[in-house]
């Protein structure tokens, strides 16, 4: 089969159906898992899956550039969809990832602004990855009533808002996360998860359960928790 974007359809259809409920889906995983590949793998298979490829997305550089190659090689075998990809994935910063916490929440305070125009067509949000500013601002604090302070405003201002917005306008959110271990589940979580766990979101969790080449996605939501393998493509998302 000539690209997994034709073997992994059925995933495709998956995620479509998961955007219409309008959650955000939070992707968390170890280092090497695939966090950003699936994102981008998704993205770019929603934005080019219809006859005439339609949408725009959004994608926020907090702590990784964009993985432009990891695009490229995903699609190298459909220049026309690449070449739309390039086009229509909106990459903030442009030329650099974010630098700091307040930078990020400026972003996404414009993002949202009443007053900035974005395109009509915008389909997604990405924010790769939404916690790494924050988790740098939280090792300043000594007191854990400033911890808690400091993350209700980042909460109030940055997470809420931008949800709330991405809900009015029927955008889809993908959040990228870093991940700690909780030792109550003795599982993976998100950093902050007790802050996430406010929010009703779509969980994926991936993971080195097998090997460092076999891995594990875990989707999770209000209705059904899934499991299934899968291995790290030159085309993306290979699903074992």
């Amino acid at each position: 089969m000539k690209s997994s974007m034709i073997s992994e359809s059925k995933l495709i259809d998956a995620f479509k159906h998961l955007f219409l409920n309008k959650l955000p889906i939070s992707i968390s995983g170890e280092s090497g898992t695939g966090k950003t590949t699936l994102a981008l793998f998704l993205i770019g298979n929603l934005l080019t899956s219809e006859v005439e490829c339609n949408g725009s997305c959004v994608w926020i550089q907090a702590s990784e550039l964009f993985p432009i190659k990891r695009l490229d090689q995903i699609f190298k075998d459909y220049p026309e969809k690449l070449r739309y990809l390039k086009e229509n994935i909106l990459i903030t910063p442009q030329s650099h990832i974010i630098h700091t916490y307040k930078a990020q929440g400026d972003i996404v305070r414009n993002i949202i602004s009443p007053t900035t125009i974005l395109p009509s067509d915008l389909r997604f949000i990405v924010i790769d990855n939404i916690s790494h500013h924050l988790r740098y601002r939280i090792t300043h604090f000594t007191n854990i009533s400033d911890v808690t302070a400091f993350l209700d405003s980042f909460y109030e201002n940055q997470l809420l808002p931008l949800m709330l917005f991405c809900r009015r306008s029927n955008i889809g959110l993908i959040l990228i996360h870093e991940v700690t271990f909780d030792p109550k589940s003795s599982k993976l979580r998100s950093f902050f998860y007790k802050l996430y766990d406010r929010i009703k979101t779509i969980d994926i969790i991936l993971s080195n359960k097998y090997n460092m080449h076999e891995k594990e996605i875990t989707i999770t939501t209000t209705e059904f928790t899934k499991n299934f393998s899968y291995t790290l493509e030159q085309s993306g998302i290979s699903i074992n």
